[in-house]
């Protein structure tokens, strides 16, 4: 190989680098665009729950003063949709706990606002539920080392 190397001149050397480049380049576009096809999955549950939520306000089924609750309510929901798809398809399991812990405070937050303090008497399982979420997190990551 070195020999060959040695053989071309230094235009066809030059050429055959930007090739390479060419060529790295194209692959790191063509990875982009196929990086992360759950992401559509994402997007479309949050517009289908965006367009229920306002609809449901609109026709007079949520309480004028609470209805952007329920749009936190069903972004907690949308997270942890995710994050069990993500989990069920090895190939993008990557990327579900970390929809889990933002799917769970939403959750929360959002029954929160919507039933009031009575949810207050549950923040210790809370924090207990996502100390166990990091944990289990850990380990299984830390066995695919």
């Amino acid at each position: 190989m070195e020999e060959m190397e040695e053989r071309q001149s230094p235009e066809e050397r030059r050429q055959r680098r930007q090739r390479g480049e060419k060529d790295e380049k194209q692959h790191e576009k063509d990875e982009k665009n196929t990086r992360d096809p759950l992401s559509g999955l994402f997007w479309g549950l949050i517009l289908v729950m965006v367009g229920v939520i306002y609809f449901s306000r609109n026709a007079g089924l949520l309480p004028e003063a609470t209805w952007w609750a329920y749009i936190v309510l069903g972004l907690g929901i949308v997270f942890l949709l995710e994050a069990v798809v993500r989990w069920a398809m090895p190939e993008h399991r990557y990327g579900a706990w970390g929809r889990v812990i933002p799917g769970v405070i939403l959750l929360l937050v959002g029954l929160w606002f919507i039933y009031g303090a009575a949810i207050g008497t549950w923040w210790p399982i809370i924090l207990i539920a996502i100390g166990a979420i990091l944990v289990l997190g850990a380990v299984f990551r830390g066995g695919r080392r």
